[in-house]
């Protein structure tokens, strides 16, 4: 498989995760909005279970998906990485985009961890 395709499907892989994140954000940026002190047990249980669905239905998978797609390209972007010179008149377009791609699935990575931790430590206040 030539490199330029694992470009492609890498950064396919990036596109439909940040797509299905973009599909569970208005779930999960309504359970971090969730107030913490309520009255009434009821209303306290109705934002616990909306904080754990949240959790366990979109923060975890997510964060999950983006862990495995950094997990499974980072050690080729490490070998990319020792292996170029910097150059910046002739450099791989290929090689650049792909590092670009493996650190953009970082940053997600990164960015739905704190979301998650979030919802957990909501999860955990409204017990």
């Amino acid at each position: 498989m030539p490199f330029s395709d694992i470009v492609a499907v890498s950064g396919l892989l990036l596109t439909l995760t940040t797509f299905l994140f973009n599909l569970a954000w208005p779930a999960l940026s309504e359970a971090l909005t969730l107030d913490e002190h309520q009255s009434g047990p009821l209303n306290r249980k109705r934002s616990r279970d909306k904080v754990r669905e949240a959790f366990f239905g979109r923060a975890l998978p997510l964060t999950c998906a983006f862990a495995a797609l950094f997990y499974v390209n980072f050690p080729a972007a490490v070998g990319i990485i020792r292996s170029s010179t910097l150059d910046l008149w002739d450099f791989d377009v290929d090689r650049t985009l792909y590092v670009m791609v493996v650190l953009a699935l970082l940053a997600f990575a990164l960015i739905n961890a704190g979301l998650t931790l979030k919802l957990l430590k909501k999860w955990r206040n409204l017990r």
